[in-house]
């Protein structure tokens, strides 16, 4: 993510916008070629490698553990429904901008962006990777696609925690789309193992889990998870995919996420400039 442009490489970037002509050939709305690999961490129950031709690389792992039931206190929501706990990071040596406080600060809007498009929750806080510190569990919610009830073991008691875990591992633009390509391939990589509930009477419940490798659960609802399109407002237009050069010439940001039936799963705007309204529904739409 390069931190300064010129004044001729920006005119250059703006002029080839409006002409619907990139830099890198492409026009306004076309995406660079992505390639997407599962199963690529050991270890794990799911994972998935995103590549975008020009350097954002994303490495995404989902594990999946047992945890106790979160209840929301003041409502009494989430006793019969599992939890996903979100996590981003950024490599120092994907990018310069990587590096220090700036890091943390991305890394942070990156994971409370991923939570609240997965789960519906704007109060979810951040936290570090499932490896070092499980963290604050993300508040139960199910809008976000995934089936959180099929998830429960014994409601009130015990769940399926999915730790969803996003390494940029270069940058070369457009890091919100990488991550939920690579969420939404890990996530229909994940299989989680089977579990026996046996009653023993008195509202007293224990489980066994199954070990078999073969015989295991998909993630329910991996089908409506959403994924993100990242809008970049440059001059009077619009562009997708957009390259770190394209970035810094960027005015204003608008992240969609969007569900198989076209339905929006939530809106981010980023930045500081403004976008009028004609422009965002021709943006939205």
């Amino acid at each position: 993510m390069p931190g300064l442009i010129s004044p001729a490489e920006r005119d250059y970037i703006l002029k080839g916008i409006e002409c619907n002509i990139r830099a890198d050939g492409r026009q306004r709305p076309d995406y660079r070629e992505v390639t997407i690999e599962t199963g690529v961490v050991s270890q794990t129950s799911g994972s998935a490698r995103v590549r975008i031709a020009g350097g954002t690389d994303v490495l995404v792992s989902v594990k999946a553990e047992i945890g106790p039931v979160q209840v929301d206190p003041e409502t009494g929501d989430g006793a019969d429904k599992g939890q996903i706990v979100c996590n981003v990071e950024c490599a120092p040596s994907a990018s310069q901008q990587f590096e220090g406080r700036g890091a943390d600060d991305l890394n942070n809007e990156l994971t409370q962006m991923m939570s609240r498009f997965l789960c519906h929750n704007t109060n979810t806080p951040t936290h570090k990777s499932s490896s070092t510190e499980a963290g604050t569990p993300a508040a139960p919610a199910g809008p976000g696609g995934i089936n959180l009830s099929k998830l429960c073991i014994i409601p009130g008691q015990q769940c399926w925690v999915l730790f969803v875990d996003a390494l940029v591992m270069d940058y070369g633009g457009n890091l919100m789309d990488a991550i939920f390509m690579g969420t939404r391939a890990a996530i229909y990589d994940t299989r989680i193992p089977k579990t026996e509930v046996q009653d023993l009477g008195d509202g007293q419940f224990e489980f066994e889990v199954l070990d078999d490798a073969e015989d295991t659960d998909i993630v329910e609802g991996r089908e409506d998870m959403p994924i993100c399109v990242t809008l970049n407002k440059i001059g009077a237009r619009h562009i997708v995919d957009a390259s770190p050069l394209e970035e810094l010439c960027t005015e204003a940001k608008l992240v969609v996420a969007i569900n198989r039936s076209g339905e929006i799963c939530g809106l981010q705007k980023g930045q500081d400039g403004g976008i009028e309204p004609s422009l965002l529904l021709e943006m939205i739409q």
